[in-house]
Formats: C-alpha cells, structure tokens, sequence
C-alpha cells in the first residue's frame, strides 16, 4: 500500500505525471491503494468521488468499506446529493459501467478514515507540514474526540527548533511532553513527562489513549490537512488535523 508521507500526499492519479501510476492506471484491474482526499457527492443510490489534485470524477463501487463511508456521509451532509470532502485508503479499477456495455475507472474504498464537513478541495490542495503545526486530535483509536466545555482543545504539536524536535500534547487535562524523531515515514515519541493533575472522565481514559497512542506509533502519513499514526503492524491509532491559527 502506498501511503502519503511528509508534503507527499495524494500519489493518487496524478497518473498523469508518475510513471508507475501511468501503469498501474493502464491494469486491468489497477489495485494500487492509496490515501484519497476529495468531495463526495451521493444521491438516488449513486455515489461519486472527485479527487481534489487532479479534479478527476470517478464514481464509488458499494464494495470494501463503504458501507461506513456511506453512513458517515449521511449523518454528516446537510440535504441530499452534497459535497462532502472525505478521506479514505482507495483503489482505481476497472468495474462494469452502471449504464451500457464495457467498464470505466471506479473507485473502491479499501479503509474509510473520516468525513470532514468543513473541508474543502480548496483547502486540501497545500498540504501541512509534520512539524510546527498545530494538529487537533480527532481520534484515538476507533473513539472520536472532541473538546470538553472549559478544557483546552485536545491538541498535538511538533516542534522543531535549535536543532531539536520536541511534542507537546493534552486532551484537556495534563499536559504530555518529550522529544520525538522521524526517520522517513518512521516516527518515535519519548516517554512523556506529564504534570499530575486529577483527569475527570472522560478525560482520564482519552489521556491514557492518548498517551498509548504515541508510545505505539512507528508511522506517520500526511494527506492535506490529515495526519495518521500508525503502530508498527501498520493499524491507525490516531487521527489528527491542522488547524491555523490566525
């Protein structure tokens, strides 16, 4: 599986200027997975994917993990048939056209990862940076995360400065913090240093996965505004996504 590490991201069908995706994209079928983001619009039981990079249309097998696309797009779009950007690690093959004779390039979900209702193809188009950006953590595992009324917004950051790469990250409770290193797409946390406050729940058990999460991670994969660690069997233990202050 090829993943999107660093500013790389998106090494989708940008067919058009990578050799080995002009090859794979001229397979019969192409299984070539790949991190997506783009806008999805889905109506009268038909649903289609417009990556953003190239603008390139592609309608969505119901095959994979779609089923989970298919919900999170239906509790999260506001009237039917919207633009919605979403993520997920996809294939482009070849599947039998809905209407007439023959087959055309098809998109099918291989690992949904998240519906975002304020993203746009816009935006999507630069992609953040690992360090020195402010990352809000979305997940942790399979639980989503969100800010508790009077906390700090649960938060990562990686900071590089005088030749040294340190983190600093909290759910709303304590604070965690120690250096990290980045080989690659491999990445290492320190054992954190933490301040000892009392954590109320849910924060304790968001803390602790927290705190699990970084001492698991040996991946790291950028897509747009979406960071992804992953455990060295290459499961995803957090998700994040850049947020820029003003």
């Amino acid at each position: 599986m090829l993943k999107a590490h660093g500013t790389i991201a998106i090494a989708l069908v940008i067919c058009a200027v990578l050799p080995a995706c002009k090859a794979a994209d001229s397979a019969s079928p192409a299984e070539v997975s790949l991190t997506l983001g783009g806008e999805m619009t889905y109506m009268a039981d038909a649903a289609s994917f417009t990556e953003c990079m190239t603008g390139r249309r592609y309608p969505i097998a119901f095959e994979g993990d779609f089923v989970k696309l298919e919900r999170a797009y239906l509790a999260a779009a506001s009237e039917p048939g919207a633009r919605l950007y979403v993520t997920f690690d996809g294939s482009i093959v070849d599947r039998p056209r809905m209407e007439g004779a023959g087959t055309e390039r098809t998109v099918v979900v291989n690992r949904y990862i998240k519906v975002w209702p304020d993203q746009r193809c816009e935006r999507a188009m630069a992609h953040a940076a690992l360090s020195n950006t402010y990352w809000r953590v979305v997940r942790l595992g399979d639980a989503p995360v969100a800010a508790t009324e009077g906390r700090r917004e649960p938060h990562l950051v990686l900071r590089e400065a005088d030749g040294r790469s340190s983190y600093s990250a909290t759910v709303g409770c304590n604070q965690l913090a120690g250096s990290y290193s980045v080989d690659g797409p491999g990445i290492h946390f320190s054992p954190a240093a933490t301040t000892l406050l009392p954590c109320p729940p849910p924060l304790d058990a968001q803390e602790r996965a927290l705190g699990l999460a970084l001492s698991k991670a040996a991946r790291w994969s950028i897509s747009a505004s979406t960071l992804e660690l992953f455990d060295a069997a290459g499961q995803p233990i957090a998700l994040f996504e850049a947020v820029y202050l003003r």
